[in-house]
């Protein structure tokens, strides 16, 4: 049994040597690629060229009589390095926990993309989508929030399932109120709140509902005039062409003509409701307080990670205090966790925010769960392999002191991050 133990540890340590060597020789090869360049000498100085840059000022010896392609590709390549070399150093990153740490440490700069700059592109692209997406999300929530609460008894009979949709009617945001009681945990809306579209430029739709559910939470309304234009244009429109149309523009055509409109006035004649409890006022008031927040969250959110960049590094600095090793080198370690934290949450945010609703059921409490952990999981594990490759520590050692320093982090960070959120939150409410 012995016998085959070391036998194992033998080859997982000529594995490891072997893979350092493929590794170290690919990364040779990519640092010693022949480039030429189409002239001898720098058209900027004149001195003789040995490669693609100019030894004497610097200038990168560009082909201007290269196709516009290459220059694009040129400036992402100079810029943002997104060439080869990317590639290659996201692959390491995430099959080699702590390996391009060693590498910049060990001087190898210029072989992979420095972490730095890999940190700002990555940024970059994770607030775009998770702010992008925020927005759309914040605007979902504010119209959910603007419904009227369904009565608890009334909740608890469509918990029970015992209403059914005897009224149809026609209603500017039905589809509000169907949201919400999902929110609330009620199953099989949609078998009691039908809601049919009408038209394309329609601004209401066809609902049929429980009686209760309409005496309770609408309430009559009328549209304004320029939806009553917009109405009345495509009703003629319709019935201007109605011979004419295709079969599915035919169905909403037949839809649209079948509406109890005035010809005379173009009045909607039907009653019409809306599920919106707050006024105009107050709903521009909740999109300028949400408008507001979001753009500082946008401004300071940056911000405020960059702070913990040194942070992290210095908490690193004081756990491995014992190795001597300069600052920086922590430094470099930081941001590589951080780049690596940044793109595991990309995905996962663009999940939570983009398709987490909230329901009932076991698949999806299966996919919370999911989206809520697995991050924070995975994350601790490449911290743990890291920290076990850069500071050369036993993997028991190396256990204690990821614990502890993840404790320690996640106090100082939601710290940091609670005291900018109320400082916000009383910036809000001073300027609305």
């Amino acid at each position: 049994m012995f016998t085959k133990f070391n036998q194992l540890i033998t080859f997982l340590r000529q594995r490891r040597r072997r893979i350092r060597r493929n590794l170290e020789a690919a990364r040779l090869r990519y640092a010693r690629r022949h480039t030429h360049p189409q002239y001898e000498r720098c058209m900027n100085c004149g001195t003789p060229l040995k490669g693609m840059y100019c030894h004497r000022c610097g200038q990168y010896a560009l082909d201007i009589h290269q196709p516009l392609w290459k220059y694009i590709r040129q400036y992402f390549e100079n810029m943002y390095q997104f060439d080869g070399k990317i590639w290659m150093t996201l692959r390491l990153m995430f099959t080699r926990p702590g390996f391009l740490t060693n590498e910049f440490n060990a001087g190898k700069i210029n072989s992979y993309v420095h972490p730095f700059r890999l940190y700002m592109c990555v940024s970059v692209v994770f607030f775009a989508i998770f702010f992008m997406v925020a927005g759309d999300r914040t605007g979902m929530a504010l119209t959910l929030t603007s419904t009227n609460e369904v009565p608890k008894p009334l909740l608890q009979k469509f918990r029970q399932g015992s209403l059914s949709p005897d009224t149809t009617v026609y209603a500017l945001d039905a589809a509000n109120i169907a949201e919400a009681l999902r929110h609330k945990g009620v199953e099989d809306v949609d078998s009691m709140i039908r809601i049919a579209t009408i038209g394309e430029d329609i601004p209401f739709r066809q609902v049929t509902l429980p009686h209760e559910l309409l005496d309770s939470c609408f309430t009559r309304t009328s549209l304004s005039d320029w939806q009553q234009e917009d109405m009345m244009e495509q009703w003629k429109a319709y019935r201007m062409a109605r011979w004419t149309l295709r079969e599915d523009e035919a169905a909403e055509s037949r839809r649209v003509l079948s509406l109890p409109i005035d010809t005379l006035t173009g009045r909607f004649l039907a009653p019409l409701y809306t599920c919106m409890r707050t006024t105009a006022n107050e709903q521009l008031r909740r999109q300028a307080t949400a408008g507001y927040v979001l753009g500082q969250l946008s401004k300071w959110t940056p911000f405020y990670l960059m702070f913990l960049l040194p942070v992290f590094a210095l908490l690193l600095k004081a756990f491995e205090r014992r190795k001597r090793m300069p600052y920086m080198h922590h430094f470099a370690h930081a941001v590589h966790i951080n780049t690596v934290a940044l793109l595991l949450f990309i995905p996962t945010s663009f999940l939570i925010l983009e398709f987490l609703e909230p329901g009932e059921g076991e698949n999806w409490h299966v996919f919370e769960t999911l989206c809520y952990s697995l991050p924070p999981a995975l994350l601790y594990l490449y911290l743990l392999i890291s920290m076990r490759v850069v500071y050369r520590d036993g993997w028991g050692r190396t256990l204690v002191k990821s614990f502890l320093f993840s404790a320690v982090f996640t106090l100082i960070a939601s710290g940091i991050a609670v005291w900018l959120a109320i400082r916000l939150t009383f910036a809000a409410i001073g300027k609305i």
